[in-house]
């Protein structure tokens, strides 16, 4: 690929931009000053590598490299092998920099780019104790510093790939996501909201850079490479390519997940999840992608909630002493919005209800995953003060706590369950049981890990190890009527 010339345009544009904000300050609000950076160059993605950063600490480890002042033109290093070089913000607009500790003088620009002289080699730069490739842009904004990183996508998914995949995967599955992961980027690159086109962590799709390319060998390389260019369209448009770690078992509609309705987003059955356990001898941790549990006391409970409250206090748990947890697994209806009778395909919970001693507080789809710390939100609540019990409208009520529970005895009378005591008695097909009133544990039993849309990394690993293409893999994940045409991959 031969990217000559273009790295020089990220400064022109931002100058540009800069000279038309002071322009149209004089008729606009001022936070419009906060505009998106535009790059024309169509390959160039930008990656937010720190928001809001006191300072930043930068090297230059392979390549020739030059520290330029976006909004002058002028360069202000060309000699960037020697050492640390550090940013910080010189008040809410401009940049101080420090060289090996030593501060330069003169200079005072809010936008500051580490910019590639010769795009035909290697060039990598270290930072935040990573190496990526690429340009990286510095700017001011009202006292802290953003850094992003802007390459070109096919660099990007070298960094990609194998951080999303992980090690050991077959090479049609490195394909697989591959395409959707430049499907992702490319969306995103087409929708921008920020001054970036995409972060670093899982929030985005994980990006480590140029340490992530070495660490996954040739066949990343080589999975992107064969792919190039290689994005999802749905009806000529990009798709929002959502994938996850393991559907255990069934992925699902998006809407019974998140608010939007996408007809490329639709449960599909994914035995193949299950090789997570296969490989689980190698990577220890595999395992516990496609079937899990989780057991909080009634204190740790208590204890998982206060920090929720804590992070999001205005959707608080204000329910007093807790008496139970509920679970409702109704799905939505995808034109409507309305929920219906009959279940989620996958069986994911789609309503939570903690109840206490003053009243309810229920949570709603993905949201779940956040509130209990669970890997998906498909589970099975199961509490030691969990009964069933068939009421009068012939269905099953679901009890943790029957304190204030009523049976009539063998004489006619009505009465609390074996009197004030803490615990009563259960005849079962197991035998007669002892079930204390209240929860003192509960225990979350799921399948699965992440939140179930569209592409499952395991399914597709597991498709791959039995002979799928990658191209078979994706329309399995995206295409749920086999004989809808509107889904095309094919090269931008």
């Amino acid at each position: 690929m031969n990217f000559q010339g273009k790295a020089q345009q990220p400064c022109l544009y931002i100058a540009m931009l800069f000279v038309i904000t002071i322009l149209a300050v004089l008729i606009v609000p001022v936070k419009i000053l906060a505009a998106a950076y535009i790059d024309t160059t169509p390959t160039t993605i930008r990656v937010a590598l720190g928001i809001n950063m006191s300072s930043v600490e930068f090297s230059v480890s392979e390549g020739n490299y030059e520290l330029v002042d976006c909004l002058t033109q002028r360069v202000i290093s060309t000699d960037l092998f020697k050492g640390k070089w550090v940013v910080a913000p010189a008040g809410s607009t401009n940049h101080q920099i420090f060289n090996n500790g030593q501060p330069l003088q003169g200079i005072s620009s809010s936008l500051l780019l580490l910019r590639q002289v010769n795009n035909k080699g290697l060039n990598v730069f270290s930072f935040g104790q990573k190496k990526y490739r690429g340009n990286l842009l510095l700017e001011n904004f009202q006292g802290k510093i953003h850094a992003i990183n802007y390459l070109d996508i096919e660099q990007y998914l070298y960094g990609v790939v194998g951080s999303e995949m992980g090690f050991g995967a077959p090479e049609e599955a490195y394909k697989a996501q591959a395409v959707v992961s430049r499907t992702y980027a490319r969306y995103h690159k087409q929708h921008p909201q920020l001054n970036y086109d995409l972060g670093v962590t899982t929030q985005w799709q994980v990006y480590g850079g140029y340490d992530s390319e070495i660490s996954s060998g040739s066949v990343v390389k080589i999975a992107v490479d064969e792919t190039f260019g290689q994005v999802i369209y749905y009806d000529q448009e990009l798709i929002q390519a959502f994938f996850h770690s393991n559907s255990g078992g069934y992925s699902e509609a998006c809407e019974n997940v998140w608010s939007a309705s996408l007809p490329y987003i639709q449960p599909v059955a994914t035995p193949e999840d299950a090789v997570a356990i296969q490989v689980a001898p190698k990577l220890s941790w595999s395992a516990e992608t496609y079937q899990w549990e989780k057991t909080y006391s009634k204190q740790e409970l208590m204890k998982q909630l206060t920090q929720w409250n804590r992070t999001h206090p205005d959707n608080a748990v204000n329910v007093g002493e807790l008496l139970g947890i509920s679970v409702k697994r109704w799905a939505v209806d995808p034109q409507t919005k309305e929920v219906l009778a009959n279940e989620t395909d996958s069986g994911r919970v789609t309503q939570l209800d903690i109840k206490g001693t003053r009243g309810v507080m229920s949570f709603y789809r993905d949201t779940i995953r956040s509130v209990l710390g669970l890997r998906s939100t498909l589970f099975e609540v199961i509490g030691d003060s969990t009964v069933k019990i068939w009421n009068a409208f012939g269905s099953l009520d679901i009890l943790n706590n029957t304190e204030n529970l009523k049976a009539i005895n063998v004489d006619g009378y009505i009465t609390k369950l074996n009197g004030n005591s803490d615990k009563y008695y259960v005849l079962s097909a197991e035998g007669l049981k002892t079930i204390p009133k209240d929860f003192s544990a509960v225990t979350f039993k799921g399948k699965g890990y992440g939140h179930g849309l569209g592409m499952s990394q395991w399914g597709a690993w597991g498709m791959a190890l039995r002979g799928a293409k990658h191209t078979e893999i994706i329309e399995h994940f995206y295409n749920q009527d086999k004989n809808d045409a509107r889904l095309r991959i094919k090269a931008y």
